[in-house]
């Protein structure tokens, strides 16, 4: 980076020149970008106008400028958490699990009954049984502990945990959830869905300053892939005295944006007054949220027709997933967000569970209020022009195709792997979506996923859906300029434009016509927020 400033004058304008500038909108490109105080004054082609000697002027030296990115879904939360949790991600098999957690237990300084949490755990990847408490016990019979699957909709408890959370023989499953059980009755520890979602909310939370740290951390990873917009994506009742210290303690180095669930609504309207689609101090609440299916890798995610069995045949007792949620509670939630013109993120990974949103909004929506379908991993073809209809944006979980499409080809085949994330027919449609990593579930790198939508390349390197892959500028769009159409804050932020906030990045290599391999080498150098520089390699 080379600025060059008169140190004499506080400088309130600042032109960007020398490199690519992209603006993202219909325009396309500029040579020049001028700013004043922290927002966007004027661009163009061509000479600049002339400026006060004042003025910052910052060589981009051939690297490239754009629009910020903006994070369309994740749970920062679980992010900042994740800071203080034993990382399982690298593990390929049970032993090198339990030395990961030996180490911790040798390198940290545990209270009694104090809980342990484990999490990046995925058996499709790992060689050997799948974990079971009894497994656990041995290397943690003393402290309870949770082993939550990469997914985050999963997970395993040791016979601590289980105690402490009332889980035994006579423990049923909940609707929408599942206890795993042995033989004789006894849980072997596995719950996925409601039962171990609702489950974890029972886990008490890291001490205070030890979590507004961790906060910061996350904030901080955030900025380094060039985004400085996030999401909560699930800010459940338990989460609420985090926001509170983070807002009191002004703490908040980001725009962040709460969903809670219909439940916790009134609970974050009544404690954040006046934020409900506004911000203050970097934070709004932007609507509500609903889980309505699982996840595809774990076989929870509702589907129309079965998944296939070890033999590669759909299951012979028709196994589909199932729903999370009740068609009552799907469509009270869609009325609650209608009738209060909020925006609803409904979780569907399934195309049944699509179905079933798309049927509600259909119903009883509201297209004014932008209704998203996160994560529309198997949104069917069929059911696009309808999506388009019901003003409902799909926002693509397609980073996918990378880390489980080898999993879902198992799973479903290699037909229906191939149409998962269908974004080139929504493109052609004309249809508003938007691109996410579902972090902690993978790292907020929108680098990663630009490449991913444009190579749809496995991590075996197969094309999976070659026919559904879009170019960089598309996918640049859906994490820029339809990222903030999401938020409804496209007349602020998302392109580069006059009257706009100077929320910027700065590329190592422009990704737009480059070769598809090399966008996994770009790197993020600067990130700039309202015209302050919050990252720089």
């Amino acid at each position: 980076m080379e600025r060059v400033k008169d140190k004499e004058f506080f400088m309130s304008q600042r032109i960007y020149y020398g490199g690519n500038i992209l603006t993202m909108d219909k325009d396309g490109t500029s040579d020049y970008l001028i700013t004043e105080n922290g927002k966007i004054k004027s661009l163009g082609k061509g000479t600049p106008p002339p400026l006060p000697v004042s003025a910052e002027r910052y060589d981009l030296k051939g690297r490239t400028l754009m629009p910020a990115f903006m994070d369309p879904h994740s749970h920062i939360s679980g992010c900042a958490a994740r800071f203080l949790q034993v990382p399982l991600e690298s593990c390929k098999t049970n032993e090198e699990i339990k030395s990961a957690l030996e180490t911790f237990l040798s390198q940290t300084a545990l209270k009694a009954g104090e809980w342990i949490f484990a999490c990046g755990y995925d058996s499709g990847r790992i060689k050997g049984r799948r974990l079971t408490a009894e497994f656990l016990d041995k290397i943690v019979p003393e402290h309870p502990l949770v082993v939550q699957y990469q997914s985050g909709h999963m997970g395993i408890f040791n016979s601590a945990a289980m105690k402490i959370l009332g889980v035994d023989k006579n423990t049923p499953s909940a609707e929408g959830g599942f206890i795993e059980k042995a033989e004789d009755g006894t849980p072997t520890g596995y719950m996925e869905e409601a039962d171990f979602v609702s489950r974890l909310k029972n886990i008490p939370m890291p001490g205070g300053e030890k979590l507004l740290n961790a906060f910061t951390r996350a904030q901080k990873l955030y900025f380094s892939h060039g985004i400085v917009t996030a999401q909560e994506g699930l800010a459940a009742k338990e989460l609420l005295p985090l926001y509170r210290a983070l807002d009191e303690a002004d703490k908040l180095l980001m725009d962040v944006v709460l969903y809670p669930d219909i439940h916790a609504f009134g609970a974050y309207s009544a404690a954040f007054p006046g934020r409900v689609k506004n911000y203050k101090r970097h934070l709004k609440i932007g609507g509500i949220k609903l889980i309505s299916d699982g996840s595809p890798q774990g076989r929870t995610a509702w589907m129309r027709s079965p998944y296939l069995d070890e033999s590669g045949k759909p299951a012979s007792d028709g196994y589909a997933g199932y729903p999370s949620v009740t068609q009552e509670e799907l469509e009270s939630a869609v009325r609650f967000s209608a009738e209060r013109k909020l925006q609803l993120l409904a979780h569907c990974n399934g195309d049944m569970a699509a179905e079933r949103f798309i049927e509600a909004e259909e119903n009883y929506g509201d297209p004014a209020a932008r209704p998203v379908m996160i994560h529309a991993q198997f949104l069917g073809l069929d059911q696009l022009d309808r999506v388009k209809r019901a003003g409902i944006l799909p926002s693509f979980f397609v980073a996918h195709v990378l880390h489980w499409g080898e999993i879902h080809i198992r799973n479903l085949g290699l037909q229906r792997a191939s149409k998962m994330s269908p974004l080139r027919s929504a493109l052609e449609r004309n249809m508003h979506f938007t691109l996410h990593q579902d972090s902690p579930v993978i790292l907020p790198d929108m680098l990663e996923t630009i490449y991913c939508a444009v190579s749809r390349k496995t991590e075996t390197g197969r094309i999976l859906g070659e026919d559904e892959r879009i170019d960089a500028r598309s996918a640049l769009r859906a994490v820029t300029a339809e990222a903030a159409y999401q938020y409804f804050e496209e007349n602020e932020t998302g392109t580069l434009s006059e009257g706009k906030r100077e929320n910027l990045i700065i590329l190592s290599e422009n990704p737009v016509g480059c070769p598809e391999e090399k966008l996994r080498e770009i790197r993020v150098e600067e990130t700039i927020r309202d015209g302050e520089t919050v990252f720089n390699l």
